[in-house]
């Protein structure tokens, strides 16, 4: 049922984006078909594509035998296409007639038989045995349909097909289901020794009415129109068809004494090109164009009415709004572009984050936050990390215990070691069960989800962290209690707890900045304004920033394009901005749209132009005071770096810290070139959420950005 469900909703995806994509080809300043011109004949073709769900019920194919259990369910895919004329009868009926070839191709299951079977190792065993039998069938012959039309280019059609087989072939075959291990004793020679009995040849001729293989359907049907020139006389159409068979592909009486039944039902999904020759006959340009002409005066008519009764009301109440300018800003901060394009530019990366070996937990509890991310058993088989590319490196924390479960997987010899602690302090004094509690929760998580031995974990128990923050060494002690309730995770292999990297793409922006001007005029009070910047990509809409403010706002708002990887626009076009208010009586007011242009460079682009490019690599490292995974990765990048190389360095935790890593690293620092305000642009733009414990270990960690040349 599910692959039914499947390809009819494909088939509805399909419609609708041909609806779409020639309704924006056609000139929708066309006039609708008079009636008189609904009654013109006209002929085309059809093809598509049908979803085949027979319906059977029988034991065996006349002439086989030795069959003890009924095939009950069949499915498969065809094709068809064919032919068409179509003669109206009235303006809202007409006749229709196709003739083409159809594909009937299934294959059929029965009911699966247990019996015995032979082992591997020559034994016997039980074992469930299936036949299938695939079957192509094709028919070629005619449809007759009534069309009705309860609305222009709507066409509901229900009529018959009566078709002739020419060709009806099979192959029928038994195969061993289960158990993984059994064999047949008299397997297909091939030694295929799970698959035994291959039979294959032509359906025996049935006849309908006398008539030999005769296959005879109801259907019914939808379809609609879609106009391809200004004188309609070209259409397609998308149509859907449901054909619900009469006759039997084959007949007899099976082992019961029963009558077989095999009957052909489809669901047709199809595309229909029709032609009027009468109407291409009598269209005149001329007269097209005119009329053209005249329904467009009309249009920008009605348009600058609208506009102008939209003025006289805004002058009347006091409210109107409008965005004064559109600014790009560049990296410096300072240089302003009137009327920017925005320029993005791909480029490959590389991104690296620590793991911080900590899970935090709330005061005198040992239940794991909400905040880290859980699994069931079921799902963490589509546990990718290459899904988190373009997260943040707090973020991705946030999945340590399905990193280290997945880790722990790959590495069947590693065990971890899971040390429960607490803050020693109040409530949690001296609570070394507590401490044992915390570190079993994330046993017990590893060990049901990602069930992982629990002789591979080693849980262990104390007060105090082996390396405690200190209450009295902080401006508030109670961000250092939090910080000592965890849970420590070490390992005796090291990439269970190495950094993660991912290869992805780096998008960068040109100008990084757009400064917007805001005018707001509300006579009764401002109760709230909106901004939002969107931008299509394919068919879609995106959002790509949004902000709302209640009665006040700025004369000017800035929006860092790229603050977020994830809302950096990717395809050409444009950007559009929206901005909108609501005064105090409840009253809208929008200001004209406008839109900012978007270049976007992509690798094929600067391949093709043989434009010089280059490759980031961005790492997040430094969580500890003390952190020698830090010191190997600095030694990595070092060894790489060349004079034409550039390293930006960035931390939040202040210069000191910055400034030893430097000095590690042996490289001068790019962000001391550029300005205050973008120093601290980028500073916003790596702050995490200080309020928690881990938001404030990675908030000590330093973000070093290598560009070089790509090879």
């Amino acid at each position: 049922m599910h692959r039914f469900q499947r390809f009819l909703f494909l088939c509805l995806c399909a419609i609708l984006l041909t609806n779409g994509v020639l309704w924006s080809y056609s000139d929708s300043t066309a006039t609708q078909v008079p009636p008189d011109e609904r009654m013109d004949a006209r002929i085309g073709i059809f093809a598509g594509g049908n979803l085949n769900r027979p319906r059977v019920d029988f034991y065996e194919i006349p002439g086989l035998g030795g069959n003890k259990t009924p095939f009950f369910e069949g499915n498969g895919i065809g094709g068809f296409g064919g032919v068409m004329g179509e003669l109206p009868i009235f303006p809202w009926l007409h006749l229709d007639l196709r003739a083409g070839v159809v594909q009937h191709n299934a294959t059929l299951n029965a009911v699966p038989e247990i019996m015995p079977v032979g082992a591997l190792d020559g034994n016997s065993d039980i074992g469930r045995v299936q036949r299938t039998l695939d079957a192509q069938l094709a028919t070629a012959g005619l449809q007759m349909f009534l069309g009705i039309s309860p609305v222009q280019n709507l066409n509901i059609f229900l009529g018959a097909r009566g078709d002739l087989f020419f060709l009806k072939r099979y192959e029928q075959v038994e195969k061993l289901l289960d158990p993984s291990y059994g064999r047949f004793a008299d397997g297909l020679p091939s030694g295929n020794y799970r698959t035994r009995n291959l039979q294959s040849g032509v359906l025996p001729i049935v006849r309908a009415l006398g008539v030999a293989n005769l296959s005879i359907a109801l259907m019914g049907g939808i379809g609609y129109e879609l106009p391809m020139n200004a004188a309609q006389s070209l259409t397609i159409a998308p149509e859907f068809f449901y054909s619900r068979g009469l006759t039997n592909v084959i007949t007899a009486q099976d082992v019961t004494g029963r009558d077989i039944f095999w009957q052909l039902d489809n669901v047709h999904a199809s595309i229909a090109m029709r032609w009027y020759p009468a109407r291409a006959a009598r269209f005149n340009a001329e007269a097209y164009q005119l009329k053209r002409l005249q329904n467009l005066e009309k249009e920008i008519a009605q348009e600058r009415r609208k506009i102008q009764n939209d003025l006289r009301e805004l002058r009347s109440s006091g409210l109107s709004v409008r965005l004064t300018e559109v600014k790009g800003i560049l990296a410096d901060g300072k240089t302003e572009i009137p009327n920017p394009t925005v320029r993005v530019e791909e480029f490959r990366a590389t991104r690296q984050h620590q793991l911080l070996p900590y899970i935090f937990f709330n005061e005198n509890s040992s239940v794991i936050p909400g905040r880290y991310r859980r699994l069931s058993a079921n799902e963490r088989v589509n546990f990718r990390m290459e899904a988190m590319e373009k997260a943040r490196p707090l973020e991705v924390y946030y999945t340590l215990l399905n990193i280290v479960g997945k880790r722990m997987e790959t590495n069947p010899a590693a065990v971890l070691f899971v040390t429960g602690c607490n803050s020693n302090f109040a409530g949690e004094q001296g609570n070394q069960r507590l401490s044992e509690q915390r570190a079993q929760a994330v046993s017990d998580y590893l060990q049901d989800v990602w069930k992982i031995q629990a002789k591979r974990i080693i849980v262990q128990k104390r007060d105090l962290p082996e390396k405690p923050a200190a209450a009295g060494q902080q401006p508030n002690p109670e961000e250092a209690h939090a910080e000592n309730r965890r849970v420590e995770l070490s390992s005796t292999t090291p990439e269970i707890l190495a950094p993660v990297s991912f290869e992805s793409t780096q998008l960068t922006v040109n100008p990084p900045t757009l400064r917007l001007g805001l005018n707001i005029v509300a006579g009764t009070g401002l109760k709230q304004w909106s901004l939002e910047i969107s931008s299509f990509e394919g068919r879609e809409e995106r959002t790509l920033h949004a902000f709302a403010g209640t009665n006040t706002y700025p004369e000017q708002y800035s929006w860092s394009i790229d603050a977020d990887q994830r809302n950096i626009p990717t395809a050409p076009g444009s950007m559009d901005i929206h901005l909108g208010i609501t005064d105090v009586d409840n009253r809208d007011a929008e200001a004209p749209i406008i839109s900012v242009p978007v270049e976007v460079v992509r690798f094929a682009d600067k391949k093709r132009t043989k434009a010089p490019d280059k490759r980031i690599s961005i790492y997040t490292i430094g969580l500890l005071d003390s952190d020698a995974q830090a010191d190997v990765v600095l030694q990595g990048i070092k060894s790489r770096l060349t004079p034409q190389a550039s390293v930006a360095l960035d931390s939040y935790s202040g210069a000191a810290r910055l400034q030893a890593f430097q000095q590690k690293l042996g490289a001068l620092n790019d962000r001391s070139k550029v300005s205050k305000e973008v120093q601290e642009r980028i500073l916003s733009l790596i702050k995490n959420d200080a309020t928690l414990p881990e938001g404030r270990f990675y908030n000590r960690s330093v973000r070093i950005e290598v560009q070089e040349a790509a090879q």
